[in-house]
């Protein structure tokens, strides 16, 4: 069988990056004296990293991340920030998904609880799991535009598919009595089968106060930070940090 063929029918199977691989290593001669199993295992590791590679990307593009992509590797760890590098570490692997713990971080303005979240959230992504960020403003119109349309409960599976649900800016605008029921119907939907990253301003002692329904705050607050990882936030704000140093 002609080369060409074989690569067309990879094609035709969508194995594309397999057959670009193919063409590519048959024309290096650094491949030839490789054996015909370790050839093929080569053409495979390429088609599976391609894969892996793009499902990542959609990840990633779903997520609504800030262009500029916080990463754990760039954070400043600092004890005067309120944690240290071995306490962002669990966050790195999957336990605290699986297990359904949620995450939050509390702080002045500025001290880079956005930036926090965001790359525990990537690292989230880089383990295969699904990441929606959405602010908390926002999160309200979203369930308006589904209660008028009639799909507010189709809304409320598509939050609790996604395994990390990130709340940005949480309890930053005050609270309608009517919006409690909606903000508890979505973190029970999440409870037990995934986790809520929330950053606020707000310490939890206070929710309770931005909240107008006491039983319904009750049971938000509880679901929230029961068994939650909580981080609070201290130190100068990070975006006057950044513009001291480009200054320089």
């Amino acid at each position: 069988m002609h080369i060409e063929k074989v690569i067309e029918q990879l094609k035709s199977m969508r194995l594309s990056t397999m057959a670009e691989s193919l063409q590519t290593r048959l024309q290096n001669g650094n491949n030839r004296d490789l054996a015909p199993e370790e050839f093929f295992a080569l053409l495979v590791e390429d088609e599976f990293n391609e894969r892996k590679n793009r499902k990542l990307s959609r990840i990633i593009s779903h997520a609504n991340f800030k262009p500029e992509q916080a990463c754990i590797e760039n954070i400043t760890f600092s004890q005067s920030r309120g944690f240290m590098k071995k306490d962002i570490m669990p966050l790195t692997t999957a336990t605290w998904i699986n297990n359904a713990q949620n995450l939050i971080i509390t702080g002045p303005t500025g001290c880079g609880k956005t930036y926090l979240a965001e790359a525990v959230g990537l690292q989230a992504c880089i383990l295969g799991f699904s990441v929606t960020k959405i602010r908390y403003p926002l999160l309200f119109e979203e369930i308006r535009v589904a209660k008028g349309t009639g799909m507010y409960l189709r809304y409320l599976k598509k939050l609790a598919r996604t395994r990390v649900l990130f709340i940005d800016d949480f309890l930053v605008q005050p609270v309608e009595t009517t919006d409690c029921g909606p903000l508890l119907d979505i973190i029970e939907e999440k409870e037990q089968v995934g986790s809520i990253i929330i950053t606020t301003q707000f310490p939890i002692p206070k929710w309770h106060l931005k909240l107008p329904d006491p039983t319904v705050a009750d049971a938000i607050c509880d679901r929230l930070t029961h068994c939650a990882i909580k981080f609070n936030l201290e130190g100068d704000s990070m975006r006057k940090e950044r513009i001291k140093s480009a200054s320089k």
